[in-house]
């Protein structure tokens, strides 16, 4: 499967808008500078598989739901409030949603 930039680049935008999260609080998450961010969701640059697999951890999605359009995108949404978000924090969430993204995947073997 070839996975299309430019689909891949919106479904990243709108995943990262749904969590109200910054091109710069994902820039920093990952390390990298906020073009490069800015890039990725205009579908100008390919995503790397190491930073693809951090973000659909950090969203709580289905890394297929992010690179299959015909996947319908899945997201378990989590609420929390702060006025300020670091990269430890980003961290910290993503850690819980691994867990949360394991739990789904244990789910769905123990139900065939």
């Amino acid at each position: 499967m070839t996975a299309d930039v430019t689909c891949i680049g919106e479904r990243l935008k709108v995943l990262r808008e749904s969590m109200g999260l910054t091109q710069n609080h994902i820039a920093e998450y990952l390390g990298v500078d906020q073009s490069l961010i800015s890039k990725y969701e205009s579908g100008e640059r390919a995503i790397g598989s190491d930073a693809l697999d951090a973000l659909s951890t950090l969203y709580c999605c289905p890394l297929a739901s992010i690179i299959d359009p015909k996947k319908g995108m899945t997201s378990i949404g989590f609420a929390f409030r702060t006025n300020r978000l670091d990269k430890e924090d980003l961290q910290a969430l993503a850690i819980v949603h691994k867990i949360v993204l394991n739990q789904m995947q244990m789910d769905a073997i123990s139900k065939r």
